[in-house]
């Protein structure tokens, strides 16, 4: 059996890095998604998703991580240092749940492009949704249980990373 991976005090750069850029591209994709339905749609789309990812989720989700102030697979944990007060670490799991904020980002621009389909359908929307659905659903996921994860501090509390767990 392998050895467990190793457990970053901070990530290396290129992990927060990747997962932001796609997290851009989730963005970029779900504003064009969101374009037909008029430009105030994918404006909220694109304010949402930024205030969300990168101030709310940082507020009440990484303000109670090992990582606060330092790199996280995200990098979240230095931005809620720049922007919040340290909070209890102790609360981490239970914080979590903050979390659903985000659901939103990742699902909303999967429905409209669905919900667009259906009513005008044509291959560029299809392709555009088939490609945020990969993005959204499928890369986000890979690089956070892949990356991310494997080598945290706080893998063995979190119920997300259950999902990274070998079996």
């Amino acid at each position: 059996m392998p050895p467990p991976p190793a457990r970053y005090e901070n990530y290396p750069w290129t992990t927060p890095l990747l997962e932001n850029g796609v997290w851009l591209a989730v963005y970029v994709v779900g504003f064009r998604l969101f374009m037909p339905f008029g430009m105030w749609a994918a404006t909220a789309y694109l304010g949402y998703s930024i205030v969300c990812l990168y101030l709310v989720v940082p507020g009440l989700v990484c303000t109670h991580c090992v990582y606060y102030g330092r790199t996280c697979h995200s990098g979240q944990g230095r931005l809620a240092a720049l922007l919040f007060p340290k909070r209890d670490t102790g609360r981490f799991v239970e914080r979590l749940k903050c979390m659903r904020f985000a659901a939103p980002v990742f699902l909303a621009p999967l429905i409209a492009g669905i919900a667009q389909l259906v009513l005008h359908f044509s291959w560029e929307r299809a392709a555009l949704t088939i490609v945020f659905g990969i993005l959204s659903l499928g890369c986000t996921g890979l690089v956070t249980l892949r990356l991310g994860c494997p080598h945290c501090a706080q893998r063995s509390i979190c119920p997300g990373a259950r999902k990274a767990r070998p079996e």
